[in-house]
């Protein structure tokens, strides 16, 4: 993509403009609008394994590819709150990523599975085994829950962080699982047993929202389920419809 613009402050969306024959390719189910001239192909990206891959990965098996016949934009988001970070990924430097954090990227950028470095970081890292791993060169563009953190980190140095707000890090990063210290800390930190260690040199990126963390965060507020709705319950909804629309109308 030649040019591209990441618009709004906490529910942000990446306008990306196409010349004529330019490509880019997005996860499904991200894409809010296309201008005229742009074109939508549906597939799996490089046949039926490079579509496993990225399915073992936490992505999507198909991958939209959207083409440019004439001079046009695309516009990507989450459907979750958060921010868009740029990922410039070159031959020599790679990026794994927690599943379904991939907004969109040049054609040139490959996705697949990477099984994560140890045992215990699979087990207790809060993404199973497997990572996403964006390789080749170009431009990529990740959603993170919440505010974006960056940290760069120099050679041996490490930084310890809650594991489902593990956002995304470099593959010259070392990743790995470290438990919470202090029998005190264990039971009444409220920060769960295990942190994601990751150590230097590579830059690091962590999301202050993780969707998972916000799901849980409003399971308290949400209504009770209830049996199914009476014939007296919808004509109350269709009546308080009508009265809401008569009333926006004046």
């Amino acid at each position: 993509m030649s040019r591209y613009e990441i618009v709004g402050s906490d529910l942000q969306a990446v306008v990306c403009s196409l010349e004529t024959g330019e490509r880019v390719i997005a996860e499904t189910g991200h894409l809010l609008a296309l201008t005229d001239g742009l074109q939508l192909n549906t597939n799996t990206g490089g046949g039926l394994m490079s579509g496993v891959k990225r399915a073992l990965g936490g992505s999507s098996f198909f991958v939209n590819e959207i083409v440019a016949q004439t001079k046009g934009k695309a516009i990507f988001a989450s459907p979750s709150p958060g921010r868009i970070q740029e990922l410039n990924i070159t031959p020599q430097s790679g990026w794994l990523c927690q599943p379904n954090v991939f907004l969109c990227s040049d054609p040139g950028i490959q996705m697949a599975a990477a099984v994560t470095q140890s045992f215990g970081a699979g087990l207790f890292g809060g993404s199973g085994f497997i990572l996403q791993s964006l390789s080749g060169e170009g431009k990529s563009f990740i959603h993170v829950g919440g505010a974006c953190l960056k940290f760069q980190l120099a050679v041996g140095q490490s930084i310890r962080i809650e594991t489902g707000s593990l956002a995304a890090f470099e593959s010259t990063v070392t990743y790995d699982i470290e438990m919470v210290k202090g029998l005190k800390s264990i039971l009444f930190s409220g920060e769960g047993l295990w942190f994601a260690h990751l150590k230097g040199p590579g830059t690091v990126f962590v999301q202050s929202l993780a969707l998972p963390k916000l799901a849980h965060a409003l399971i308290p507020y949400l209504p009770a389920a209830s049996g199914p709705s009476t014939s007296q319950d919808l004509a109350s909804g269709a009546i308080g419809g009508i009265l809401g629309a008569l009333i926006k109308r004046d």
